[in-house]
């Protein structure tokens, strides 16, 4: 099933391009999209447009401010509804003490805290709900989640690549 999903997600972005690219990413930080295996999706794409570095970076660039976006959308519903909202949600499941676990790192370690879960798988962009809800200023926010969400797609390009190219 997962194959499936890929396949088509694949399908998809290399009919629709970028922009599409952008769509997915949004819906993944938005907490929508977590099905979607991201770390396939990203090289599998890369791979699949036969993308030059210059290209590869766009496709990295597109797709980390699709993903910040998603993750402030979340971050303006926590604002705005509070956790609450978010937690009623039927399109978003957030296992239990998730979000403590967040809050506790917000409080600890601020920004460092946003830049260093953005590296962790179902945890990324968890500490958008308390960063929401504390208020916590939008510009370094953006600035640690970007920075870290640029880092984290290009290792994920640069492993699967590099993978790609030891076995062929």
């Amino acid at each position: 099933m997962l194959d499936a999903l890929v396949d088509a997600v694949l399908a998809f972005l290399l009919y629709a391009g970028p922009p599409a690219l952008f769509v997915l990413f949004l819906l993944k930080g938005a907490f929508v999209g977590k099905p979607i295996p991201t770390t396939v999706i990203l090289p599998g794409y890369v791979l699949a447009i036969s993308a030059s570095r210059v290209e590869t970076a766009g496709v990295i660039l597109v797709s980390s401010v699709g993903y910040v976006t998603g993750q402030l959308l979340v971050y303006y519903l926590a604002r705005r509804e509070g956790l609450s909202s978010i937690q009623s949600s039927s399109r978003i499941h957030i296992p239990p003490g998730r979000v403590d676990q967040a809050e506790r790192w917000l409080e600890q370690y601020g920004g460092i805290g946003v830049f260093v879960t953005n590296f962790v798988p179902y945890l990324r962009g968890l500490i958008f709900i308390p960063a929401g809800i504390a208020r916590y200023p939008v510009l370094p926010l953006v600035f640690f989640a970007f920075t870290s969400t640029v880092i984290y797609h290009t290792t994920i390009v640069a492993v699967a690549i590099g993978a790609v190219r030891m076995i062929f």
